[in-house]
């Protein structure tokens, strides 16, 4: 942030924000490591500086540098500089790792636009990093029919940075939201509602070629906007395509993951679309009850609910609480398939629980990959097994063409 250094005298500091020594009352430097009070020094000279972000550190750099001059920290780019030639920084909303997020506006238009900045000064890193932004930026264009995702307006990359333009969403993560409502749950009614919207989003990242995962599916990740029902979907920046070839789909990926709202298969590095489907479970969950999921354990605690018939699960949400119990599974066979068959329970208002075989009409447990009766497949097809390398239907366990163990 650009500040102006204070007139005053600088207060007690306690202890070193750098080494965290005691600090005698009114002392501007430590004597342990050297740590200054950059500020308190720049006051001398009343220039304009852009403060380190990095708590340890928060030093006084210059207007301009991009990079502390004591930690080599990335600091936040100064309010009122314009990007491209085009976009002016307003404020800082968000820093971390891999960068920062700003408000600003279009100069052109007049637009308030939400800019994330990725700046990396390892050429090897940005290179990876880089790869992994364009990545985001092309899902976000993907699903610009959708409306709870947010637009992106243009991709820039200059020398060692890189910048995504987007629509800046005015509202508070439904997190926040609960907490600030001594964490009430949101009306089972609006869940169901955000969560058909979900299902859309992640119905068509699965079936993008090669299919893309979430991985970070979340409450923290979906803003409640003004009208205190419409929701926009943020950070896409975890998303990953599982890649084009059986192999490269088993292969392990990086663990990128939120505990509690992750399957076992994702925090071992092998995530597939239906991973997805148990941190929608578990999303749900929580707005609908208040209380943070805590992975498959909380599909053991509703399982132990819904086995009372006078339990505290209202009678007409008991197919809510079902579902969820279903797509919370420690086994990845045993959630759904899709996020279109997860949509379709959830406009329904109902756990469907048997299909008729389209061939010989003999009723069958959902999900069955063939027919009891004639054995005619129930299921689309599945990747090929990574033994024999034939095709198999959803649901399968083992491969019935070598035996082979199937995911």
């Amino acid at each position: 942030m650009l500040i102006r250094p204070p007139t005053r005298v600088i207060g007690p500091l306690g202890q070193c924000p750098s080494c965290n020594a005691a600090l005698p009352p009114g002392a501007t430097m430590c004597l342990e490591c050297g740590w200054t009070s950059e500020p308190a020094r720049a006051e001398e000279t009343g220039a304009p500086v852009v403060i380190c972000t990095n708590p340890a550190c928060g030093a006084a750099n210059p207007v301009g540098e991009r990079y502390c001059q004591r930690c080599n920290c990335l600091l936040p780019s100064a309010p009122g500089s314009v990007l491209e030639g085009r976009y002016r920084i307003e404020r800082l909303i968000a820093m971390g790792g891999f960068g920062a997020v700003y408000r600003a506006v279009d100069t052109r238009t007049g637009q308030t636009v939400a800019i994330k900045d990725m700046i990396c000064p390892d050429p090897e890193e940005f290179k990876i990093r880089l790869s992994f932004f364009r990545r985001e930026a092309e899902i976000l264009r993907a699903l610009s029919s959708l409306p709870i995702v947010p637009r992106i307006y243009e991709f820039i990359q200059k020398g060692q940075s890189a910048h995504l333009v987007m629509e800046f969403i005015e509202g508070t993560d439904l997190v926040k939201v609960m907490e600030q409502n001594n964490h009430r749950p949101f009306p089972l009614e609006l869940v169901i509602e955000w969560g058909k919207q979900i299902c859309d989003v992640l119905y068509h990242m699965h079936r993008m070629d090669p299919p893309v995962v979430h991985r970070d599916l979340k409450p923290d990740n979906i803003m409640l906007l003004a009208d205190g029902r419409s929701i926009k979907m943020i950070d896409f920046g975890t998303a990953r395509d599982l890649g084009r070839t059986s192999r490269t789909r088993l292969q392990a990926k990086t663990r990128v993951y939120t505990e509690g709202y992750a399957p076992p298969e994702q925090i071992i590095g092998k995530p597939e679309p239906r991973s997805d489907l148990f941190a929608l479970a578990g999303t749900l969950y929580h707005l609908a009850t208040g209380r943070p999921p805590e992975g498959f354990y909380t599909a053991k605690e509703i399982d132990e609910l819904l086995a009372l018939p006078n339990g505290s699960i209202p009678q007409q949400h008991r197919w809510f609480f079902e579902l969820i119990r279903i797509n919370l599974s420690e086994d990845v066979n045993d959630r759904y398939f899709t996020a279109r068959e997860f949509k379709a329970d959830l406009e329904a208002r109902r756990v469907t629980k048997e299909i008729s075989c389209p061939q010989c009409q003999a009723v069958n447990r959902v999900r069955e990959p063939y027919c009891v009766k004639c054995a005619a497949p129930l299921t689309e097809p599945s990747p090929p097994c990574q033994h024999c390398g034939k095709t198999n239907r959803m649901g399968s366990r083992f491969c019935i063409h070598c035996g082979n163990r199937l995911r």
